[in-house]
């Protein structure tokens, strides 16, 4: 897995709504936001999977868009995402996910920050597949 360090300014991920699931029933948010986004013809090429927060039984999480582009009148729930570094993660498969999370929340080279960590999909085929984890 290729890593870079990278800064961002704060921004808003929407989506239909945050979800508390175990990681095996993110797929169907993720099928859930792609009809509604071919429904509205929103064009992206960019994709996000925000894990708000860790509960008892799996996670908070939300498939979503940047805030610009969702349709305004579609009911959705939203993350912040805070401004500063984040370390990320670049990566080949999808099958990759959990474990670019543990390498890079474990790395020890990096100061890690209170924050929330998430999954950016680029490209017009979504194959472009980048962890970001933030650091100070």
């Amino acid at each position: 897995m290729q890593t870079r360090v990278q800064e961002v300014k704060d921004f808003v991920i929407s989506g239909l709504k945050i979800h508390e699931c175990k990681t095996d029933d993110i797929s169907e948010q993720w099928e859930e936001l792609a009809e509604v986004l071919e429904d509205y013809d929103v064009q992206h090429d960019v994709l996000y999977g925000v894990f708000v927060d860790l509960t008892d039984d799996g996670i908070r999480y939300l498939a979503g868009i940047k805030e610009d582009y969702m349709p305004e009148d579609v009911p959705t729930e939203s993350v912040s995402i805070a401004s500063g570094k984040y370390l990320v993660g670049e990566l080949s498969s999808i099958n990759d996910l959990e474990k670019a999370f543990r390498e890079l929340s474990s790395h020890q080279d990096y100061i890690h920050r209170p924050g929330i960590s998430f999954e950016k999909y680029k490209g017009k085929a979504l194959d472009q597949i980048e962890v970001w984890v933030p650091i100070e």
